[in-house]
């Protein structure tokens, strides 16, 4: 209510809007602390990143995929010059809270196996769309172990979506 109307409306791709703030309160309102961790002009990636709650607050999730999509998009930012807006979505289990379906890039929360037992892995979906020409994603990889993910993702952002790595960027680590 210090800077507009006091209503804060959420959209279905989990963007908050503050309504009613006259032009001479907005700067006021962009210098809040809340805008700096949630910053009006995010990158490409962070812009269309949606997750539903996962592991941490959700019984059905799998896997945790609020702190790993936050802590995955930074890094592929980081090392990627990403042109256009690419919608990852990720979801803890089959319920697709975070509507994988829809996506460019699905993350679907799974188990597989790993060395020495299951590991938290991913089942990625690719082609999902939104809006007038909308589509169901399909699954493009299965059972990705998420500390093997981050590569898989640089090389699809590369290969499906125009993102070009900076310099230095080169085979860079998995996410751990």
């Amino acid at each position: 209510e210090t800077y507009g109307d006091g209503d804060i409306r959420l959209t279905v791709e989990q963007n908050a809007i503050f309504s009613g703030v006259p032009d001479d309160k907005v700067q006021d309102l962009l210098a809040q602390p809340l805008m700096h961790k949630f910053p009006t002009q995010p990158a490409n990636l962070s812009a269309n990143l949606v997750s539903c709650t996962g592991n941490q607050f959700c019984g059905f999730a799998k896997i945790e995929t609020k702190n790993t999509a936050v802590a995955m998009t930074e890094k592929l930012e980081a090392a990627l010059d990403v042109p256009a807006g690419v919608r990852i979505h990720w979801t803890g289990c089959t319920n697709s809270c975070g509507q994988v379906q829809v996506a460019d890039i699905g993350l679907l929360g799974t188990q597989a196996k790993g060395e020495s037992g299951m590991v938290d892995a991913v089942d990625i979906f690719t082609g999902g769309a939104i809006g007038h020409e909308s589509e169901l994603g399909e699954l493009h990889m299965k059972g990705v172990p998420v500390t093997e993910l981050y590569q898989t993702l640089e090389d699809l952002l590369v290969s499906k979506f125009n993102a070009v790595r900076r310099a230095g960027s080169e085979a860079t680590p998995a996410l751990t």
